[in-house]
């Protein structure tokens, strides 16, 4: 399967687990975009209405790829899928680095996703194996887990891996 965009992520997602399912898979990661601003794709929270979030194109990306996940999936004591917003990674990779000078607790909604490569990968974008080694760099400190755990959007999704 050829995931292209968010859209064929969600589209896919229910093939794409069964397929995973019948070959032993039980844990399943999806990462997808997350380049909405203040009022697109908000950060997930455990007090957004599901089915509302999911049927808004502009709503909280994780209840709208959730909405798209097959309840087979469960079945047989698979693991729950997890739902990255794609853009949070580069705030934590920020975050790691200590280099969040942004006026707002929620940079990911306030500055679009080029914004927050530029400032962590610089300009022009390096080679992927350049930006792997520069998110490797961060991951592996020593206080990692730490300052990670500081952002609601890190703590969302440990405990989401947390039966993992």
């Amino acid at each position: 399967m050829r995931f292209n965009g968010d859209r064929s992520v969600r589209k896919l997602a229910a093939p794409y687990l069964s397929a995973a399912a019948r070959d032993g898979i039980e844990h399943a990661l999806f990462a997808i975009d997350n380049d909405g601003g203040l009022k697109r794709h908000p950060e997930h929270s455990s007090d957004h209405d599901q089915a509302s979030q999911a049927a808004d194109r502009d709503g909280c990306r994780v209840c709208w790829l959730e909405a798209a996940l097959p309840a087979s999936w469960l079945a047989g004591g698979r693991k729950r899928c997890v739902v990255v917003p794609v853009q949070t990674m580069e705030t934590w990779l920020l975050c790691l680095r200590g280099a969040l000078p942004f006026a707002a607790p929620s940079p990911e909604q306030d500055y679009s996703r080029p914004v927050l490569k530029k400032r962590f990968f610089g300009a022009p974008l390096p080679p992927v194996t350049a930006r792997v080694a520069l998110a490797l760099a961060e991951v592996l400190k020593a206080d990692a887990l730490t300052t990670l755990r500081r952002r609601q959007s890190f703590r969302h999704f440990e405990a989401q891996l947390a039966g993992w």
